[in-house]
């Protein structure tokens, strides 16, 4: 009787450990799923990493050049303004698409051939 008991207990226990060994191997796959997760997500998270730096660069190198159209733009309206001493009055306009659109000077249809100054932008 005592050995029945023995061998009932033994198989209880058997059970019971054969039971934690499957959750541990599930944990155990749990546990790698996650490290394989966390490992794209480190690859992702640097490679958005590094584009966002080269979008960065892009855009302090094209504020460099917005800046510096302006400042020509700029220039090129005061020279043009003190060599229009002459009443001629000029005015520069602003397309719908925000493009600046060259506007003449002296209200004469542009390439009529009549005597007339344009000031042209190209984009």
């Amino acid at each position: 009787m005592a050995l029945r008991g023995r061998g009932k207990f033994a198989k209880e226990r058997c059970k019971r450990l054969l039971e934690e060994v499957e959750s541990m191997y599930e944990k155990e796959h749990e546990i790698i799923d996650l490290i394989s997760k966390n490992f794209k997500l480190e690859n992702e998270k640097a490679k958005t990493e590094s584009n966002l730096d080269i979008l960065r660069k892009r855009f302090e190198e094209l504020d460099k050049r917005v800046s510096c159209l302006e400042t020509d733009f700029n220039t090129l309206q005061d020279e043009d303004d003190s060599k229009n001493n002459n009443g001629i009055v000029k005015e520069i306009g602003v397309s719908e698409n925000g493009r600046l659109k060259y506007v003449e000077a002296n209200k004469h249809e542009p390439n009529t051939g009549k005597n007339s100054t344009f000031l042209n932008f190209f984009f």
